[in-house]
C-alpha cells in the first residue's frame, strides 16, 4: 500500500475499497458458476432421463453471451456493502471459491436444473417439443435473473439474502427481460431461436417455478 498523504483516513478508505472489490469478485464467481452449473446439469440431465436436449445451440449461445454478459459485468461495480468495515479481517490464504461457497452455488445450479427440467417435462406432456423447449429456455433465463438478484449478490452463506443494494445494476435485469420477450414472441426472432409463442399461463408457470427456486 502506498499512501499519497499523511491522513490515516486514507488507509481506512483503501481497506474499504479493497473489501468492496473482493466482495464483487465473489459475486461474479457465484453468478457465473451457479448459472453455468445449472446449464450443464440441465443439458446433461435431460438425455439421462430419456428426454431430448431442452435447449438448441443458438439458445445456449443466447444464454451464455447475452444473458450472462451484462448482469455478470455489472456485479463488478456493485456498491460497497455498508457493513463491510464491521467485519474481522479475512484470512490472507482464504480462497474465493471455498468448499462452502461451492456447495451453495452448486445447490442453486441444481435447483435451476430441476426447475427447468420440470417445466420441460410438463411441456412435453402438454404440447409439442418446440413448445416444451421454449418453456424450458424461458424458465432458465428467468432463473438467471433471479440468481443475479438474489444469491449472486449476497455476502453471507444463505441463498436468500437481498440486503445488499442493487440500484446500480437493476436496469440490467429489466433490459434482459425486455430482450427475452421478442425472442419468444417476435416471428423473425422465433425463426432464429427456434421458439414458439408462450401464453400468459406459460409465463406464469415459468415465473412460479423461479419463485419456488428462490425460496429454496
Amino acid at each position: 500500500m502506498i499512501l499519497t498523504d499523511d491522513n490515516f483516513a486514507t488507509i481506512v478508505k483503501a481497506v474499504k475499497e479493497g473489501r468492496g472489490i473482493y466482495e464483487n469478485m465473489i459475486k461474479f464467481v457465484r453468478f457465473q458458476l451457479s448459472t453455468n452449473i445449472g446449464a450443464i446439469l440441465t443439458v446433461a440431465g435431460a438425455p439421462l432421463l430419456g428426454m431430448p436436449v431442452p435447449f438448441t445451440a443458438v439458445q445456449l449461445l443466447w444464454i451464455n453471451i447475452i444473458m450472462d454478459g451484462p448482469p455478470a459485468m455489472s456485479l463488478g461495480v456493485d456498491p460497497i456493502s455498508p457493513g463491510s468495515m464491521n467485519e474481522a479481517p479475512r484470512d490472507p490464504d482464504a480462497r474465493i471459491l471455498s468448499w462452502r461457497r461451492f456447495g451453495n452455488l452448486f445447490s442453486y445450479g441444481l435447483t435451476m436444473a430441476i426447475g427447468t427440467l420440470g417445466v420441460f417435462i410438463y411441456g412435453l406432456k402438454t404440447g409439442e417439443t418446440s413448445h416444451a423447449t421454449s418453456l424450458a429456455f424461458n424458465t432458465f433465463v428467468l432463473f438467471q435473473i433471479s440468481t443475479f438478484l438474489m444469491p449472486a449478490r449476497k455476502k453471507a452463506a444463505p441463498l436468500m439474502d437481498i440486503s445488499l443494494p442493487i440500484k446500480c445494476s437493476g436496469w440490467q435485469c429489466v433490459s434482459v427481460t425486455l430482450l427475452q420477450i421478442p425472442v419468444i414472441h417476435w416471428p423473425p426472432a422465433q425463426s432464429i431461436f427456434h421458439t414458439t409463442a408462450l401464453t400468459p399461463t406459460d409465463w406464469g408457470n415459468c415465473c412460479r417455478c423461479c419463485v419456488i427456486g428462490i425460496g429454496f
